[in-house]
């Protein structure tokens, strides 16, 4: 029996690419990372890829299907950190900020796999990750329903800030000026602020300007004292 190297698939045949399933949901997530969902068609991820339409369709049997393949490799690439039950607070971070690096990849996957109606969690790893979340939210002291409620709470917060605040910042959209944005209030007032907008004039005076590491942070923060006030016995 051999023991010497695995041979690599090549990457082209006969001058052109060599497709695989996996290559081509990696190839849709750079379409859709590039253009949008709604741009990407079977003509569009061929001309991507730089094969025929007639070529994709012996690995997919249409648009749904090569969604599905682009939620497997996406999903495929998803990693936790060890979770301890002694450090619940530390725990909790960890997982956030791990969960917010693997949606910094892909911040439109989410969108999508919601506007096309995609199953949730299709990947064996990513059955096993929640299995692992769900354990350490359980294992802190929270009931199972409890425990499913914070999970979703989770994925909601740091989908939605990678969404709404990294990809901005990521990659600005043209005329997009993410340190404005940052700077709010202040950025809303005018030079001379109307005399009806006293709050509003007060706070951006005293507002600090944080970065979006600090915003992510401040999240997460106000997530763990709700965990920890949860967390304690009833009196």
């Amino acid at each position: 029996m051999s023991t010497g190297p695995t041979r690599k698939r090549p990457t082209h045949r006969g001058g052109r690419p060599t497709l695989t399933r996996e290559g081509i949901g990696r190839a849709a997530l750079e379409l859709v990372a590039r253009d949008g969902g709604a741009e990407l068609t079977m003509r569009s991820l061929a001309a991507h890829l730089g094969v025929s339409p007639r070529a994709l369709y012996n690995y997919a049997a249409d648009r749904r299907a090569v969604l599905e393949l682009a939620a497997l490799a996406w999903q495929s690439d998803w990693r936790i950190p060890p979770l301890d039950p002694a450090r619940p607070a530390d725990g909790v971070r960890e997982l956030c900020a791990a969960m917010r690096a693997w949606y910094r990849l892909h911040p439109r996957a989410v969108t999508i796999a919601v506007d096309e109606n995609l199953t949730a969690a299709v990947h064996p790893r990513t059955l096993r990750n929640n299995e692992a979340i769900l354990t350490f939210l359980v294992a802190i002291g929270l009931d199972p329903a409890t425990a499913n409620r914070i999970f979703r709470e989770l994925v909601l917060r740091v989908a939605a800030f990678v969404r709404l605040n990294d990809a901005w910042h990521d990659a600005p959209p043209a005329g997009l000026d993410p340190p404005t944005w940052d700077a709010a209030p202040a950025a809303w007032l005018p030079a001379d602020p109307p005399a009806d907008l006293p709050t509003t004039t007060r706070v951006a005076a005293a507002a600090p300007v944080d970065s979006v590491d600090e915003q992510f942070a401040f999240t997460i923060d106000l997530l763990v004292q709700n965990i920890e006030t949860l967390l304690r016995p009833a009196r």
